[in-house]
């Protein structure tokens, strides 16, 4: 191998050295740095989308907020967190006025801590009274088997305790006809306060004369409620189920 041959060859392998010395010195941390910053622009944009989509249903609930907080005035005025017996009379005497008629009588018993209904686990199926029927012969028609209703479900709340709810029952009597009384009812189940009706009894009232009259003084009994949202507790509130009242 002659002098130039030789260092040409040098010359090559010095060459293919200082390219490959390029390529890890100066190309691939470059290359690195461009497949990190391509990692990094897809965890960026996959943030942006889940912000965007965290705005817009943040959106969606700013514009339900107003008849949300409707709603909650609503149900707050409905059960109260103090007796408020006397706004309870306004209401009474207000809704009796509606209906020509006046409240000759009101009474409120002192409130009482809430006892949650005992569920039970009896079904229909395993019910005595839920037993088939014997098969008909072949010479007579079976009569049908009357349906058996089936109770509605107990539901409960595991926030609605005795600490925290409480109910108030009240008789509240009023003067007037029949029709007069079957609108204050109406009136008052769909007023501002809840206040669920148990018993009716009515007494007809006499004239001067002694006979009877049209009007008779009209009793109502029930309960109205009231709920001491202070003593709620995220705990309790969490437990609860979305579907319970």
């Amino acid at each position: 191998m002659t002098r130039n041959r030789l260092s040409m060859l040098l010359a090559l392998v010095a060459m293919a050295i200082v390219a490959v010395g390029g390529f890890f010195l100066a190309v691939q941390p470059q290359l690195a740095l461009a497949a990190s910053a391509r990692e990094q622009t897809a965890t960026v944009e996959q943030t942006n989308a889940t912000s965007r989509a965290e705005l817009a249903r943040l959106r969606e609930q700013a514009a339900k907020l107003p008849a949300m907080q409707r709603e909650l005035g609503t149900l707050t005025g409905s059960i109260p967190e103090t007796a408020s017996t006397s706004a309870f009379i306004d209401e009474l005497d207000a809704v009796a006025a509606r209906a020509g008629m006046q409240v000759s009588a009101f009474t409120a018993s002192d409130a009482t801590a809430y006892n949650p209904p005992a569920t039970s686990n009896v079904s229909a199926e395993t019910s005595p009274s839920a037993t088939a029927a014997p098969e008909a012969t072949p010479t007579a028609t079976a009569a049908p088997t009357p349906t058996t209703p089936t109770a509605p479900s107990v539901v409960t709340n595991a926030a609605i305790t005795g600490q925290n709810f409480s109910v108030i029952p009240v008789t509240v009597a009023v003067d007037g006809t029949f029709d007069q009384a079957l609108q204050f009812v109406k009136g008052v189940q769909g007023g501002t306060r809840l206040f669920l009706i148990t018993s009716i009894t009515s007494a007809e009232q006499s004239g001067d004369d002694g006979a009877a009259t049209a009007d008779s003084t009209w009793t109502f009994g029930g309960s109205i409620y009231v709920l001491d949202r202070a003593m709620e507790t995220p705990s309790a509130a969490a437990t609860a189920s979305p579907s319970n009242g």
